[in-house]
This record gives structure tokens, C-alpha cells and sequence, in this order.
């Protein structure tokens, strides 16, 4: 195992695997850690250079005090790109992940990165009557707060809800991922949990959808409980270089219901 000091002095894991001239970093999600890429890692290093950490808070790293803000964890990718010295990145971020990936963009614009890929998120969480392609469609300000409570009394009981909405409508077709995603997810301290949620379910990053100029991905899973198709949509016309994939059968965590299809469009689209 590796770690890395952040420039506030967070200790965060990190592994690399594979030797290509190309590198991808791998940006897990909320309440997630590396392994979530496990039908990833393996893989894609056999072409590319992959570099996978946990978020601070998230599985091998530090838990420290401070620091549960989205723009401090683009604040930590970008000391992990500078601590490895990282050329010709690609940048794939899922769920909160893709939210880590906006905000490095917002602070240090996208010189250094090449592409993006962007797992089932949406630009802002909260919906209103302007936008209405955030969480689940329909998520207000009162149901964020509804949220937050739950997760924050009963965190095996929210995670018990939460873990099968990650898969399809139609139920996660493969039962050892759901049963080890449950054992993960009871892991997590809530009160990471719920600090998390609160800078994430805060962010609107529509401003800075136009800002990225790089060639991005956008996938989706055709039967998310938590985004819709219309989000993907929309990310596609505001992020002018992109294009949109659709999973079939798949939900939230695409990355681990039809690896064999993401691994393909991401080797695709990196080239």
C-alpha cells in the first residue's frame, strides 16, 4: 500500500497499475472507495497507466477533523497529479466523483487533462422549477434536508435503502456485488457521510459545464433510479467536445453492472 500527504497534511491511499504512455485516474464516489473500480483496474492497466485512491474519509485513508468540502477534494486530486508528476490524464469520475472532477476544472481549469469521463451525475442535486434534472428528477430542498436527518440518525438503515438503488430498476443482477456493497457501505461513519452530503447536495456546477473544453464521455445507465436520461442530455449540450453513451439493464453503478461495455468505450474514447 501507498500513501501520499495532502498540502494540509491528510494521509490518503493510492495505488498505480499498469505502464501505458497514457494515464487514467480513477475517481470513486460518495460512501465508495477504489474497489469500486475493481472490474476496472485489472483491465484497463493493461493498456494505460491507472491511478486509483480513496477519498479522504473513504476506505484506506485518513479520517481527519476538516476538509469534507468537494473543492478540498479537488484540492487532493491535484495534489495526487502533482505528487506523481501525472502526463496525458484522463480523468473518470462516478457519481460524487464526477462533482470532484467539475470543481477541479472551476479551480484550476482543465491544462494538463486530456479527457473526462463522467458515471451517471448530474451538474447540481437540488431541483427546482428551472432545473429539474437533478437527483431522481424531483428532489427539493425539503427532501435534501429529509435526507440528510436519515443518514445521520440510522446509517445502516439509510445504506440499507441506498445500496440497492445504486443498480437497475429492474434489481442488480449479480447478488455477491450487492452483498459485498452492503458490507462496504456499513463501513462509512455517518457523520463523514452526512458532512459529504452537505457540501455535494450545496453545489451547482452549470457555470462550469462550458468551461470544460476537453473531449468528455457522459455515460448513463439506462434504468438509474437516480438520474435520468434527460440529465445525461443536458450535460451533452452544455459540455460542447462530448458525446453520450446509454447502458442498457444497467443503473447508478454502471462501472460494475456491465464492466465489459465500460471498459470497451473508455478504451474507445482514450484511444
Amino acid at each position: 500500500m501507498a500513501y501520499f500527504l495532502t498540502d494540509d497534511n491528510v494521509k490518503l491511499f493510492y495505488e498505480t497499475k499498469g505502464e501505458g504512455k497514457k494515464t487514467i485516474v480513477l475517481i470513486h464516489g460518495w460512501s465508495a472507495h477504489h474497489l469500486f473500480f475493481k472490474k476496472q483496474i485489472p483491465e484497463l492497466s493493461k493498456d494505460y497507466k491507472v491511478v486509483y485512491y480513496d477519498l479522504r474519509g473513504h476506505g484506506l485513508s485518513e479520517v481527519p477533523d476538516d476538509g469534507y468540502t468537494i473543492s478540498r477534494y479537488a484540492q487532493d486530486l491535484k495534489n495526487l497529479i502533482d505528487f506523481l508528476d501525472l502526463k496525458e490524464i484522463t480523468l473518470i469520475g462516478w457519481s460524487m466523483g464526477t462533482h470532484i472532477m467539475f470543481d477541479y476544472v472551476k479551480q484550476f481549469g482543465v491544462h494538463g487533462i486530456d479527457k473526462m469521463v463522467i458515471i451517471d451525475m448530474t451538474a447540481k442535486l437540488i431541483t427546482d422549477d428551472a432545473y429539474k434534472v437533478g437527483l431522481y428528477g424531483k428532489f427539493t430542498m425539503e427532501d435534501n434536508f429529509g435526507t440528510m436527518v436519515s443518514m445521520n440518525e440510522d446509517w445502516k438503515g439509510f445504506a440499507d435503502a441506498f445500496v440497492p438503488a445504486i443498480y437497475a430498476k429492474s434489481g442488480c443482477k449479480n447478488k455477491e456485488d450487492l452483498e459485498w456493497n452492503y458490507g462496504e457501505a456499513y463501513k462509512n461513519s455517518s457523520t463523514v457521510m452526512t458532512r459529504m452530503w452537505i457540501s455535494m447536495s450545496a453545489q451547482d456546477y452549470r457555470e462550469v459545464l462550458p468551461k470544460i473544453t476537453i473531449p468528455t464521455l457522459i455515460t448513463f445507465g439506462e434504468e438509474s433510479l437516480l438520474y435520468t436520461k434527460e440529465n445525461s442530455e443536458y450535460l451533452n449540450q452544455m459540455i460542447k467536445d462530448s458525446k453520450v453513451v446509454g447502458f442498457p439493464n444497467c443503473g447508478h453503478g454502471l462501472q460494475l453492472e456491465d464492466p465489459d461495455k465500460f471498459n470497451k468505450e473508455v478504451k474507445e474514447f482514450i484511444g
